[in-house]
């Protein structure tokens, strides 16, 4: 067979056939990557292996499904955090731990093995096409226009990457954290060497069609394939390819390798190859459907899944000689709201602190509060409290209606437009851009679209309220003077008063599980609930001083603080509470707990307390801030 070699940018092709290239239909383009019309099914786009028994796949409108046996049978919800756009591209790095990318810059993540997923806005509309992590720490993400996005430190941060071109990046795969290629549209081709710093180009221009996916095998094997059935590859880690005969001329999307010489393929109109030698001799299987598959993983050399049109969904347990459709259960619809997740689950932590107090004082800490830094704030009024909506996202309320947004974790912030100057004191956000916020004379201010317009709304009291929480995405609590106790089953539209059994002043309320909560007050009040806030039961606490705040590190250990040095402890769920001895006299507004083991708490003539051992001893940090701090919150 004749073979010529086309050179360019030290770019090699060999040729095994002669073939006449052109770019790829927009019709095969659009049903890759854009909306399907939910009247045709949905279209699965990615699928992944979290362990050895679940997988996940995504598709249109936000859909999500999940086995747990292999991919035999599947539960699918629609709409997931209420997204309706486009998923494409799955990624897990641990059994627990996984990304989704999708259209208008989605990015979700997930640390419960895909139960639930949180929103991880990365500050861009761009579309993603692709994610790969190749360690816990350190990934990337390709989409439209060549938009590079990497992360080091686990998906908490992502930074720019310069790919110099314009076309569309379809899928990105990494040998290490080093060595890695992004395929595109029209033969793009892009290779790093030093984790994305560089990316080489090694396009040709004889090969135009688009390319898909990208998948190796081992250091220096690896397959690209793409449209009209092409299939390259290289021994040498990217520096040349050899285009290899796939006997067909159907779009090609995915490939995988389930052993280092075992590759599978799958494309459209229901295509699958499958080559026993590193890529080469491919060899075309039967399927069980005759729609597009658009993605595949296995979870070893004979149990995989591919996904593609029409919510299609196929299983092989003998290394994808023969498939058979997976059964299909449709759940209700998704709409994870951060609520549902305790606060100490919501995301993978990371080692930022937040403290907010008098005259606007606004101060950060990295480093799990051992040293803390002044950060320049919108407002000289007090502020009350800061609370954590996402790994990067927090809202700070006080005096004067004052409302701020922070998008970098505490860095920086800009004011927001609360339509009152009454005293605010705690925000509460059910989804990244929905959330309350209360204050004095039963104040209720709800936004929709991540505090940029709030509206009031009637919480049916006109005592003052001091906190607010959230138990799943429907049921709240509020809480603040006289005893008041709020809830709504109804997202905050609606709140019905429930019987306290006090008339002291509540300032704050705290989750133990998604049904058990705390709530504490002045004269020592300690109350709990078992069943979301619907009757309460007053707790001992052993003490009469105004108790200021309570928090949770699990189920079983929480703290209270209060006025002059107070801190009280469970170590049963709020059953009982213990005295703790310390050294200071202040109050003691806030605490919050990173982890199990370390926490933070905050109060007047700038105290903070920190503990490394689970709250067992705590430790004054040295500042010099003389002014209160109210509010604290951990990201």
């Amino acid at each position: 067979m004749r073979k010529n070699t086309l050179q360019k940018h030290n770019w090699k092709i060999i040729l095994l056939l002669v073939v006449v290239c052109s770019v790829i239909s927009i019709a095969s383009w659009e049903f890759l990557f854009s909306q399907n019309d939910p009247s045709d099914g949905i279209v699965f786009r990615a699928v992944a292996f979290a362990d050895a028994k679940t997988v996940i796949a995504v598709g249109d409108s936000g859909t999500v499904a999940r086995s747990t046996d292999q991919g035999g049978t599947w539960s699918i919800s629609h709409n997931i955090n209420r997204l309706t756009t486009p998923l494409n591209g799955i990624c897990f790095t641990d059994p627990t731990h996984g990304f989704v990318v999708g259209a208008n810059g989605t990015l979700l993540m997930t640390t419960n093995g895909g139960i639930t997923w949180i929103n991880k806005p990365v500050g861009t509309s761009a579309n993603f096409r692709s994610i790969f992590f190749s360690d816990a720490k350190t990934g990337t993400i390709v989409g439209n226009n060549g938009f590079i996005f990497r992360t080091l430190d686990g998906g908490s941060t992502w930074l720019t990457q310069a790919s110099n071109i314009r076309l569309n990046l379809n899928n990105v795969s990494f040998v290490d954290n080093e060595t890695g290629i992004i395929v595109g549209d029209r033969g793009t081709i892009l290779r790093t060497t030093d984790g994305g710093e560089n990316w080489r180009n090694f396009s040709s221009s004889f090969i135009m069609y688009n390319f898909y996916s990208i998948s190796f095998s081992e250091l220096n094997n690896a397959i690209i394939v793409g449209a009209n059935g092409t299939i390259i590859y290289t021994t040498n880690g990217g520096e040349n390819w050899t285009l290899e005969p796939s006997g067909t001329t159907e779009t090609l999307f995915c490939n995988v390798f389930p052993s280092t010489n075992f590759s599978a393929v799958v494309g459209n109109a229901a295509t699958i190859l499958v080559s026993y030698t590193k890529g080469t001799n491919w060899l075309r299987q039967k399927s069980s459907t005759r729609k597009a598959l658009l993605s595949a993983a296995f979870t070893d050399a004979k149990i995989g899944v591919a996904v593609g049109a029409n919510q299609t969904i196929i299983r092989t347990t003998d290394g994808a000689i023969s498939w058979e459709a997976s059964t299909l259960i449709l759940e209700k619809s998704i709409e994870l709201s951060i609520a549902e997740l305790l606060p100490r689950d919501r995301y993978p932590k990371n080692n930022i602190a937040v403290a907010v107090g008098a005259n606007g004082t606004l101060f950060q800490s990295k480093d799990f509060g051992a040293n803390w830094i002044k950060m320049t704030g919108k407002s000289e009024n007090t502020l009350m409290s800061v609370t954590s909506i996402d790994q990067t996202s927090m809202i700070a309320v006080g005096n004067g209606g004052v409302v701020l947004r922070s998008d970098d974790a505490g860095t920086t912030w800009t004011p927001q437009i609360s339509t009152t100057s009454r005293p605010l004191f705690r925000a509460c956000f059910t989804y990244n851009d929905s959330g309350i916020i209360v204050g004095d004379y039963g104040i209720m201010l709800k936004t929709t679209n991540g505090g940029t317009t709030w509206s009031k709304i009637s919480s049916g009291t006109i005592n003052h309220l001091r906190d607010i929480v959230f138990t799943d995405n429907q049921t709240g609590i509020a809480v603040g003077a006289m005893g008041t106790i709020l809830i709504t089953t109804d997202r905050g539209t609606t709140w019905t008063s429930q019987v306290s059994g006090t008339s002291s002043w509540l300032n704050a309320v705290s989750p133990v599980d998604k049904s058990t909560f705390i709530t504490v007050g002045a004269d020592g009040t300690i109350l709990r609930t078992t069943n979301k806030g619907t009757t309460w039961t007053a707790q001992p606490s052993g003490t009469t001083k105004e108790l200021l705040n309570v928090s949770f590190s699990d189920t079983a250990n929480g703290f209270v603080v209060g006025i002059e040095g107070t801190i009280l402890r469970t170590q049963n769920g709020g059953t009982k509470w213990t005295a703790l001895e310390i050294e200071s006299t202040n109050d003691l507004r806030a605490v919050q707990f990173f982890d199990k083991q370390q926490g933070i708490i905050v109060g007047t003539n700038g105290t903070i307390l920190r503990t490394i051992d689970g709250g067992t001893s705590w430790q004054k940090v040295e500042t010099d801030f003389p002014l209160t701090l109210f509010g604290l919150a951990i990201n």
